[in-house]
């Protein structure tokens, strides 16, 4: 039976029903809608600018719930006239279930006036996030928002904002979007996706000779429950791309799987989406399932390149896999040109306490490990056929609190290498003649770091 077989068959453990986080853009914050502390005589005029707009003093401001942008007081030069303006987001009992957009200007006597309103598209409709970008060209600035209605459907606006009118150029539903210049031509585009019973929808918009519009579509081949993180980088050829990492559920268990998604130019000169991993020659996003254990794509050597997470039992874990599998992590580079992912980097991650041990190469294959459940200590030995022989210890790693009581005898032996937050980090390594020990100083200078 395959590891992927194997792993399947061993979906419903208890480590595979983890939660999900991921980047700031899918992080999201619990709306209040009563009304902000005033903090400054310039947020005071605003909010009598509004009274004066809406005929209400009793007025609820609205709050982006993820992205870059969490206010509902937003300042920018959105017309480029080199002064910023105020957007609010508010819903007033005069205007019933309505959220609005309200621009406002200073006037010749420095006071703030509203100067443009609009409504959001649907009478109770949420802010999912603001953003300000170059979709036309280098110059113009384009309002992008994301809005939620109460059934939780997002509608994604592309407005400019010209001669004091918010005008919408593009709309399109979406469940996630990245914000990115996919296709390198110096203006941002949208990559929206779409979730759907048995597959995933990808649209690339960007700006063309008839204006901004949706150029592409695609297909991935998998439902996607939820989108963990979604990253802008390159791959390990200099192609941009959008790394994407994704919680499936495959026989009723939550796996993760990443996806690459780049864009190639056809022969008339316009973008189209690609997909880097599946190809009709290769299908490499099979090989990137795993556990949803929130490992997620990164430049894990710092080299300005992302990395793809793979996953491969330690050796003696290979045909019982169950909740006390211990894995072996790759990150891997995406070679396009061969269609390859090559192995950059392997370890052992502690899920709980994000970090991970980088293997030297003399470990890969000839080391294991094993967790004691009573303390969360950590023991990595060379595996001799069983994992029940540890006589050739190599190393042990324990976390405390520092609230935490100290044993004396731990003390005599483990060494604190690192602390972070509450938390602090103790190796032991015990002498050895054996080919495969390793120096306090390996430890700490290449092989123990954290994720987060």
């Amino acid at each position: 039976m395959s590891f992927l077989n194997r792993l399947l068959a061993a979906g419903c453990a208890a480590w595979m029903m983890l939660g999900s986080t991921g980047c700031s853009r899918l992080q999201t914050s619990i709306e209040d809608l009563m009304s902000p502390p005033v903090l400054t005589q310039e947020q005071a005029e605003i909010r009598n600018a509004l009274s004066r707009v809406s005929g209400d003093s009793n007025i609820k401001y609205k709050y982006p719930q993820s992205g870059d942008y969490r206010s509902s007081f937003i300042f920018y030069d959105i017309d480029s006239d080199g002064s910023e303006e105020a957007l609010v987001f508010y819903q007033s009992s005069s205007k019933g279930d309505a959220t609005w957009i309200n621009i406002l200007d200073r006037d010749s006597s420095g006071q703030w006036i509203s100067v443009c309103e609009t409504p959001a598209p649907d009478s109770t409709t949420n802010i999912d996030f603001v953003s300000f970008e170059h979709l036309l060209d280098s110059e113009t600035i384009s309002l992008v928002i994301g809005w939620e209605d109460t059934r939780s459907s997002k509608t994604i606006i592309a407005y400019n904002y010209q001669n004091g009118r918010l005008l919408s150029m593009y709309e399109r539903e979406y469940d996630e979007v990245a914000i990115t210049d996919l296709d390198e031509n110096g203006t941002t585009d949208l990559v929206l996706f779409t979730q759907q019973p048995q597959s995933t929808l990808v649209f690339l918009a960007c700006c063309t000779e008839n204006g901004f519009e949706t150029v592409d579509s695609a297909t991935l081949s998998h439902s996607i429950v939820s989108f963990d993180s979604i990253q802008a980088g390159k791959t390990h050829d200099g192609q941009s791309a959008l790394f994407l990492d994704s919680t499936v559920d495959l026989y009723e268990t939550s796996f993760q799987v990443t996806d690459v998604i780049g864009a190639r130019l056809r022969e008339d000169g316009s973008p189209a989406l690609t997909n880097l991993l599946d190809t009709p020659q290769t299908s490499l996003s099979q090989n990137t399932l795993r556990p949803a254990q929130n490992l997620f794509c990164r430049d894990i050597d710092n080299d300005g390149t992302i990395e793809i997470p793979t996953l491969s039992p330690l050796p003696g874990y290979e045909d019982a896999l169950d909740e006390d599998t211990l894995f072996l992590t790759t990150y891997n580079r995406l070679d396009t040109t061969s269609g390859q992912l090559i192995a950059k980097q392997s370890g052992v991650i502690n899920t709980q306490h994000r970090y991970m041990i980088v293997f030297p190469q003399r470990w890969l294959g000839t080391v294991s490990a094993v967790v004691q459940p009573e303390d969360g200590e950590w023991s990595f030995f060379a595996y001799t056929g069983q994992l029940g022989d540890t006589s050739t210890m190599l190393l042990k790693l324990r976390v405390y609190s520092a609230k935490d009581y100290h044993d004396k005898f731990d003390s005599d032996y483990f060494e604190l290498i690192e602390q972070k937050g509450l938390f602090e980090y103790y190796a032991y390594i015990p002498a050895s003649n054996s080919d495969l020990a390793i120096t306090r100083e390996e430890l700490t200078e290449e092989m123990f770091f954290f994720l987060d």
